[in-house]
């Protein structure tokens, strides 16, 4: 199972679109194409579905830039009814084929539960991380995703926190990184080392008929949204931050057999610096957060009823009236031995009888 992770607008479309033509199983039926992705998006349809119901659920966005947002999509990956209903789906795409491809930008939060559910039905399981400049990201989504409201600021740290924990999240996984510009320059080379990388030699092994279609995919036209930072308003910190994961990630695309690790610590250390830079972020923005959140606090205290003219006055009087007691007792009758007891006996001793004394009493003389 050969799973592709990355941004989206990073070019996971074509990746998938590729590999499907060179022998993988994309799930039917297919996400369709537009405007945005006229070549098509290689994403089953029932996936897309599903990590969209997952993510409303666990209340993230799928370009998130929250750090904790792992820890809320986590969750969900470790629920059994989840688990369960990914494992019948992919059960039966693996009846029909060896090897199946999954792709939804999504995916990436969501990758330790593909992973334990494809392992749980003896799949090998891969990951593709689809690397693209991240001001080109989110120049691509300001363009194509007008509709979603965020600013670049936000558009560039989700970038940044999505790639940081997904390289994280996939270091025990047999994996591959692909630059989107090699991809388009010259689609054969990546898919090369993806087959030595990963150990699947079916990606080499494609007959001419199918290479043709792969080829006929990649256009360099679809490399449309073009940027720098000059292009977008994002702070100086959060440009500087965003460009030193990015050159060390461009370092994992072809790594040096001793270089990796080093790669990976520095890793590390970004991916702290992003949790603290955001953290003060949120602190700084206390102010707004707290303007934000007031009125909907005190839109919580009880509301006065609304009455009808003149019902203010009548409350206002009910109020100062003492609360009704509970209804009396009929008097006995004042010449029964009951009524005798009653003018004989003071009210203050009569308090002192028990009740069950005053019931026996009267269904002896009542």
């Amino acid at each position: 199972m050969l799973l592709v992770a990355g941004s989206g607008r990073s070019g996971t479309s074509l990746f998938a679109s590729v590999v499907g033509n060179l022998g993988f199983h994309v799930p039917r039926p297919w996400v369709k194409a537009d405007d945005s992705n006229p070549r098509g998006f290689g994403e089953p349809q029932w996936v897309v579905d599903k990590h969209v119901k997952l993510l409303r659920q666990a209340n993230v966005h799928a370009s998130d830039a929250r750090p904790t947002a792992w820890a809320d999509a986590a969750k969900l990956c470790l629920d059994e009814q989840v688990s369960t209903e990914v494992r019948l789906w992919l059960q039966e795409q693996f009846s029909g084929h060896d090897q199946v491809l999954i792709k939804d930008p999504r995916l990436l939060w969501f990758l330790p539960l593909w992973r334990r559910v494809g392992e749980e039905l003896d799949a090998t399981v891969h990951v593709v991380t689809m690397l693209r400049h991240p001001a080109e990201v989110v120049r691509s989504k300001l363009h194509w995703y007008q509709s979603m409201t965020l600013f670049d600021a936000n558009r560039a740290a989700g970038w940044l926190n999505t790639m940081l924990f997904t390289e994280r999240a996939t270091r025990d996984y047999r994996r591959a990184f692909i630059r989107f510009e090699d991809l388009l320059e010259d689609w054969t080379q990546p898919i090369a080392r993806v087959s030595s990388q990963l150990e699947v030699p079916t990606l080499v092994n494609a007959r001419a008929r199918e290479q043709l279609s792969a080829d006929d995919l990649v256009d360099s036209s679809l490399h449309r949204s073009k940027a720098t930072w000059e292009d977008l308003d994002v702070p100086k910190g959060l440009i500087y931050l965003t460009e030193q994961v990015w050159e060390e990630l461009l370092l994992l695309v072809d790594p040096e057999p001793d270089g990796e690790e080093a790669v990976l610590d520095r890793l590390d250390g970004y991916r702290e610096e992003y949790v603290s830079y955001y953290r003060h972020a949120e602190q700084v923005a206390q102010s707004t957060t707290l303007a934000a959140t007031r009125p909907l606090l005190q839109n919580k205290s009880p509301r006065p009823v609304a009455t009808r003219p003149g019902a203010q006055t009548m409350l206002a009087t009910a109020r100062l009236q003492p609360p009704a007691s509970k209804p009396a007792q009929p008097e006995p009758p004042p010449n029964s031995r009951l009524g005798l007891a009653r003018r004989l006996i003071p009210a203050r001793a009569r308090r002192l009888i028990p009740l069950r004394l005053k019931r026996a009493l009267a269904e002896l003389f009542g």
